[in-house]
């Protein structure tokens, strides 16, 4: 008996000086890291899930009345991390939280537990390069926002293969002659010569920007689109797609088979690979979604003076499901 009553006295006295130490531990944590330890608890739990998206604003995207830009000064210049700071935006957050005529797209972003930021004045398209904190393999999804300035040799080589090994890439291009900054090149320009003269492949994607100007509001949707996460997502179906002075899209299968129309110039065939208004295609790993048109995107508010139209919410509500379904499809949710 007494073997026993010792034996029991030392478990006892084990688990006393174990209990001892572990309060010991959480009385010595101030409450500032309390809060540390949870926020870094949550931000590892949404890792899993949590996509960060680039929008890029270097490439004169705010030029004359445009202002694709997610998040901007009072003085109209973009910045890199939104400000307010996206870890205050809640389910309510109204859109003009941010100054700029992408903020609705996103604030539509964090709200679904996203990360977003902008390459801006000083930043350099890269992939693969170590020095450069805004590197495209540190992103899931670039989105460019129909871009005023040609690309580089060596930034068409990053972008390309950053899509071939698994990125999303979001195209969107406007009408022809749609020169903001007067440098002679306007968006059809720029991404067709970004597609056809660059050192990894001519036509990657099976896409051209074809040189034309129209506008409306087309319900030729792909036929049998219930299971296109673009066209019938988490975010929704989507029925129309309205174009204020647009261009059109060419395929070609036959420089990617994947390249897929996916809403048409009302009457035109569904065969056609032509007139299309909405294209999506893979390229080895990754994704690539182009609409050639900036208005859908644009929410209708920007820095004072800018000649805004809110297309986000246009015809419905079908411009966002657009765009949010096809920015998840890139970031492969």
């Amino acid at each position: 008996m007494n073997n026993k009553f010792q034996k029991l006295a030392v478990v006892l006295s084990i688990v006393g000086i174990v209990f001892s130490c572990t309060t010991d531990k959480t009385e010595n944590i101030s409450p500032d890291s309390q809060t540390k330890t949870i926020e870094n608890t949550t931000t590892q739990a949404r890792a899993t899930t949590t996509k960060k998206f680039l929008f890029d604003a270097i490439k004169a995207e705010n030029a004359g009345n445009a202002d694709w830009i997610i998040s901007e000064n009072s003085s109209g210049t973009p910045l890199r991390f939104p400000n307010p700071s996206i870890s205050t935006v809640t389910a309510s957050t109204p859109e003009t939280y941010w100054q700029g005529a992408l903020s609705a797209w996103g604030i539509a972003l964090v709200k679904q537990g996203h990360t977003v930021e902008s390459i801006v004045s000083g930043g350099r398209i890269t992939y693969g390069d170590a020095s450069n904190a805004q590197d495209l393999s540190n992103y899931d999804v670039y989105v460019v926002d129909e871009p005023n300035i040609l690309f580089t040799s060596s930034e068409k080589t990053a972008i390309l293969n950053f899509v071939k090994n698994g990125g999303g890439l979001f195209m969107i291009s406007d009408h022809n002659i749609s020169d903001r900054n007067n440098d002679g090149k306007d968006s059809p320009a720029i991404w067709n010569d970004f597609m056809q003269n660059n050192t990894v492949q001519t036509n990657p994607f099976g896409f051209t920007v074809e040189l034309t100007n129209f506008s409306q509001t087309s319900t030729n949707i792909l036929s049998n689109s219930s299971t296109n996460p673009i066209l019938n997502g988490s975010l929704g179906k989507v029925t129309q797609l309205k174009f204020n002075n647009g261009a059109s899209i060419k395929i070609n299968k036959t420089a990617n088979t994947s390249a897929t129309g996916l809403i048409w110039q009302n009457s035109v065939s569904q065969t056609s690979t032509t007139k299309i208004m909405c294209a999506s295609a893979t390229y080895f790993s990754g994704r690539v979604v182009l609409i050639s048109d900036s208005s859908p995107a644009d929410d209708g508010t920007a820095k004072p003076g800018k000649n805004v139209f809110p297309g986000w919410t246009d015809v419905s509500g079908n411009h966002a499901r657009l765009h949010m379904n096809a920015s998840l499809w890139l970031a492969k949710l």
